[in-house]
């Protein structure tokens, strides 16, 4: 039998907003239920998969061409293919998933009954999606620089870990703003995978590249300037005025807002909307 959970009765079963001991014995156990079922599955298989083949193709690019600079490669997979395709793409699988998921399993229900309220048990889920997203990346961006710059610059002290721990970093940034973004955009709207990918091709794709004031509305923008302005290099490409561009801590509190604001509302939607599920017992 199915039935209607509404949030008049939720608010009532549950003496939100404050966390007790309880709830936050539940909140963590919740937090590591979702690590677990992120770090496992074919969806972890086929992005580890994607994630590998940057490194695949800057070995490839080394091999065949021996001359070819490593300025240059780093720029086209490390900071072209990884930031615009791979970390919001996996941004979007994994935060969209998170609700969509329990709904589709039909386990909401076991989530809804914990001694949570609704926004916590909403929170729980996306700080682990969050958590697991960033070590993905963060293992998949050594790995495509120790492609990149193996043999040409030492591992350690300025080398090939100090770069891809400054560009893992600017990922983790990116990638709590998307997390947050699309997990709130999963509950407005059904076909949140479709209309993810459409928000990464036309608005992060498009937008960012065309320097109009418009750009400024999107991750990319920061994550470019943040990128140049910590890493010292001057990307032509990108077609950033740094004169006029926000400075780092500007750009970080930018990425920061952001990613609170969407989690929030995300949260506060997530309390508000009602879910049909089937009750525990299953009747």
């Amino acid at each position: 039998m199915i039935q209607r959970l509404d949030a008049s009765l939720e608010t009532a079963e549950r003496p939100a907003p404050s966390l007790g001991r309880a709830e936050l014995l539940s909140f963590g156990a919740l937090f590591w239920l979702t690590l677990r079922q992120h770090s496992r599955g074919r969806r972890l298989l086929v992005l580890a998969a994607l994630f590998t083949l940057p490194a695949v193709l800057a070995g490839a690019a080394r091999y065949f061409n021996p001359s070819l600079a490593v300025k240059s490669l780093e720029f086209a997979i490390a900071l072209t293919v990884l930031p615009h395709a791979l970390v919001p793409l996996t941004s979007l699988l994994y935060a969209s998933g998170m609700i969509e998921d329990e709904i589709e399993d039909q386990t909401l229900t076991y989530l809804l009954v914990r001694p949570l309220p609704k926004w916590a048990v909403y929170i729980a889920k996306l700080l682990a999606t969050v958590l697991v997203v960033s070590i993905l990346v963060t293992v998949f961006t050594l790995v495509t620089y120790v492609a990149i710059y193996a043999g040409d610059t030492p591992l350690w002290t300025s080398g090939i870990v100090p770069r891809a721990s400054k560009t893992a970093a600017l990922f983790a940034l990116a990638l709590c703003a998307y997390c947050a973004i699309f997990g709130w955009v999963s509950l407005l709207v059904r076909r949140s995978l479709i209309v993810g990918a459409a928000y990464i091709i036309l608005f992060e794709g498009l937008l960012a590249n065309i320097p109009f004031v418009a750009r400024s509305l999107t991750i990319m923008y920061y994550f470019r300037v943040l990128t140049e302005r910590w890493t010292g290099q001057s990307i032509s490409q990108w077609k950033t005025d740094l004169a006029t561009a926000p400075s780092a801590l500007t750009c970080v509190g930018v990425l920061a807002g952001a990613a609170l604001v969407a989690a929030l509302a995300g949260a506060a939607w997530f309390s508000w909307r009602e879910f049909r599920v089937k009750t525990p017992e299953g009747s």
